[in-house]
């Protein structure tokens, strides 16, 4: 029997789910280290916490890597296994160095530090990637471009993420002309699109790994044309809202994970006070 073509096609007409370019397993980690990141912050009032780009470098970090930030910081460590409750009962968030997962360089001389722990990686023939945390404006100076220098001419296993994301706007020209003498690669990446930071890094660490030397990741405002001021743009909404775009989203899920959050820094507060 014929169908009519006005009832058949058109009655019932939906728009297919936009298709998700990374796995389920991939989106929901991210999601959940971004949401931790951010509670993380709030509770232990740390301005470095700019979750899209912590959340998508670490995803790329195995265990063998090694995490190094410009001074204290610490969400990052927290994020890298450290216990919550250690940095809930020090001043101004400094663990022990016993305590510590991460290396917390002097901001000076950070840069130095990552190539120094890279050279000693590299010679003893390690797998391992330093991936080094910063901000922005610690991305200059003589220290630094002598860091770059040692570690492009030896072809170290680095990654270094330069956060610009707390300024106006990046104070890089990403048009080829002030960046043309950095000697190692370096990458401009919308620094609260935690996709993007989780793409460019992964490629980043992944060429580091296999011996291709170092890659400076910058982590800039893509404010949209015309855009003045700050960007002002939340990442974990803007993610979460991607999330729900790709059919991707779960209300149990995020349920779940701010109930784990929420048990997570309790427990810990109450570890602080049993100290006391």
């Amino acid at each position: 029997m014929p169908t009519d073509p006005t009832t058949a096609e058109n009655t019932s007409i939906s728009a297919p789910p936009l298709e998700v370019p990374l796995p389920h397993q991939v989106l929901n980690e991210l999601y959940a280290t971004m949401l931790r990141a951010q509670a993380l912050g709030r509770r232990l009032r740390a301005a470095q916490t700019n979750e899209a780009i912590l959340a998508g470098a670490l995803q790329n970090a195995d265990g063998s890597d090694v995490i190094v930030s410009a001074g204290a910081h610490p969400v990052l460590e927290v994020l890298a296994g450290a216990d919550l409750s250690t940095f809930l009962r020090k001043t101004n968030g400094i663990a022990k160095l016993t305590e510590r997962k991460i290396v917390a360089a002097d901001p000076e001389i950070f840069a130095g530090i990552a190539a120094g722990l890279a050279s000693a990686g590299q010679l003893v023939n390690s797998t391992s990637v330093i991936i080094a945390f910063a901000p922005g404006k610690l991305t200059r100076g003589s220290c630094f471009e002598k860091a770059t220098e040692f570690a492009a001419t030896n072809r170290l296993p680095l990654v270094m993420i330069a956060d610009w994301t707390d300024t106006r706007r990046s104070s890089r020209n990403h048009d080829g002309r002030e960046l043309s003498h950095w000697p190692f690669p370096t990458i401009a990446v919308d620094g609260r699109d935690v996709i993007a930071v989780y793409r460019v890094t992964k490629e980043a660490i992944s060429a580091a790994r296999r011996g291709h030397g170092p890659t400076l990741v910058d982590c800039v405002n893509f404010l949209a044309p015309g855009g003045r001021g700050r960007d002002e743009r939340d990442p974990l909404l803007s993610f979460r809202g991607y999330l729900q775009r790709h059919n991707a989203w779960s209300d149990l899920r995020h349920s779940e994970l701010t109930a784990e959050l929420r048990q997570e820094i309790g427990a810990a507060v109450s570890s602080r006070n049993r100290e006391r």
